[in-house]
């Protein structure tokens, strides 16, 4: 059974007369109403937190995913770069190595093979003498870096 609310007004001094009669259904429909338009606004607004909590959580994991490449990136090259360093170090080394030894040969051949202990073998033992002034030939060559030979050199 509805319950009809009256609600008066008076003008001047006459007597009350009812404006609207409200039952107490339509108010507490309208109040419902209200109360579920309120709730569906406030799971709009949860569902588009939601998903902007979604957007900044994706966003956060690419960024951490990117980070962690970038430093395993740097890793990565500063262990190529000590290698390399490694690697030059041991190459100095064997170049160093090889130059003394080098070194230690071209004083072996210096000692070994004086000039004049071959001149003297040349005279002394094989009978070789000093070319004469008149012994000694010329020859023009037009290109310097070589000469064809026809004949028997006089």
């Amino acid at each position: 059974m509805a319950v009809i609310r009256k609600t008066y007004y008076s003008v001047g001094n006459t007597a009350r007369q009812a404006e609207y009669a409200y039952p107490d259904s339509i108010e507490e429909e309208e109040r419902r109403k209200r109360e579920r338009d309120r709730k569906r606004k406030a799971v709009r607004a949860r569902a588009v937190q939601l998903r902007q909590l979604r957007i900044q959580t994706f966003q956060f994991i690419v960024s951490v995913l990117v980070i962690c490449t970038l430093f395993f990136g740097y890793l990565f090259l500063q262990n190529s770069i000590n290698t390399k360093k490694s690697h030059i170090s041991d190459l100095k080394q064997q170049i160093t190595t090889l130059k003394d030894s080098n070194a230690a040969a071209q004083s072996r051949i210096a000692t070994a093979s004086n000039i004049e202990n071959i001149k003297e073998a040349a005279v002394n033992n094989l009978g070789m003498v000093y070319a004469n002034s008149d012994q000694i030939v010329y020859y023009d060559i037009e290109s310097e870096d070589y000469m064809t030979q026809y004949e028997d050199v006089p």
